[in-house]
């Protein structure tokens, strides 16, 4: 089985809202434009977390697909579609599958059933069978998002095996939240020895993960620091460790800030970071999702000022 083919570096979009609620298109296009333009990010994520993929309505999520495969393309990028099926079925994933091949999608990010929560660890065979059902109803890869103990889903080496076991599965976003997690899940799909690629979405420990040997990213951060982590992955490639760790210690602070529990304020946080930075009017996002406080907006204005990414 080859690798994924279509980049290295992928940034999970945020979305965009007018003070009524609605979709502001105009400025998801800029949004991605912000991320598109960045060198070394070969393609953007929606339809996921960062993107507030619970809240969408099924129409909102291919309008949100619609303007990111028209953007990419326009740049010779890709875009990638989160399939998060309401209700979690198999035949719901399938069908959203097909419609974001058909849509222009060039790879779909395939999170795990709300119900592996209640120990999908225990059946292994459930998750290789969801997962085989929506890889072999589609022509492009399928990236697998291991989500991890912030999930409620426990992704035991034996359910990620099962799982990248699976025809058209050449990638996995592994987002474990510890290096030693990462490592584990690292080793396990090495060991598998299918050419499986492992993209870091673990904002909170990319330098460790780097380090590990994973083979790309896929992130909401990079909508705040693409550059600095693109750097950083490069000159870890490159055996400067000492360079690359100066970069993870310099930005500790803001990304603490940004990921700090409760994990269900990081889409606001992030908004708010973006807004600071001028890449977004307003950070508006939909409920139950709550803004931040004053002091982590005083926080995280103050760490993006020290850092030059505001005045």
């Amino acid at each position: 089985m080859a690798g994924l083919d279509i980049g290295r570096h992928f940034a999970a979009l945020v979305v965009p809202f007018k003070g009524n609620g609605d979709i502001d298109e105009e400025a998801f296009r800029r949004v991605c434009h912000f991320m598109l333009d960045v060198d070394g990010i070969d393609g953007v994520v929606v339809n996921a977390n960062a993107g507030e993929v619970d809240a969408l309505t099924e129409a909102e999520r291919m309008q949100v697909l619609k303007v990111a495969v028209e953007e990419a393309r326009s740049r010779g990028k890709v875009a990638v579609q989160g399939i998060v099926p309401v209700p979690y079925t198999n035949e719901v994933a399938v069908r959203m599958a097909k419609e974001a091949e058909n849509a222009g999608a060039a790879a779909i990010l395939l999170l795990g059933s709300i119900g592996f929560a209640r120990g999908v660890d225990a059946v292994p065979e459930v998750a290789r069978q969801y997962t085989s059902d929506v890889a072999s109803s589609i022509g492009i890869p399928v990236i697998y998002f291991m989500a991890g103990p912030l999930s409620g889903i426990n992704y035991t080496p034996e359910v990620v095996r099962a799982i990248c076991e699976v025809d058209n599965v050449v990638a996995v976003k592994d987002t474990m939240w510890t290096p030693q997690g990462f490592e584990k899940n690292f080793k396990a799909l090495r060991k598998l020895g299918r050419g499986t690629t492992v993209l870091s979405g673990n904002d909170n420990c990319l330098f460790q993960n780097f380090a590990t040997g994973c083979d790309g990213t896929l992130l909401v951060l990079h909508m705040v620091m693409a550059k600095k982590i693109i750097q950083m992955y490069d000159l870890i490639q490159s055996n400067d460790l000492n360079a690359a760790r100066e970069i993870h210690d310099s930005h500790e602070a803001l990304v603490d800030l940004l990921f700090a529990r409760p994990m269900l304020k990081m889409v606001s946080r992030v908004k708010y970071a973006l807004h600071e930075m001028g890449v977004l009017e307003n950070y508006i996002t939909r409920d139950p999702m709550p803004a931040p406080t004053k002091a982590e907006q005083q926080a995280i204005t103050s760490q993006l000022r020290a850092l030059g990414y505001v005045e």
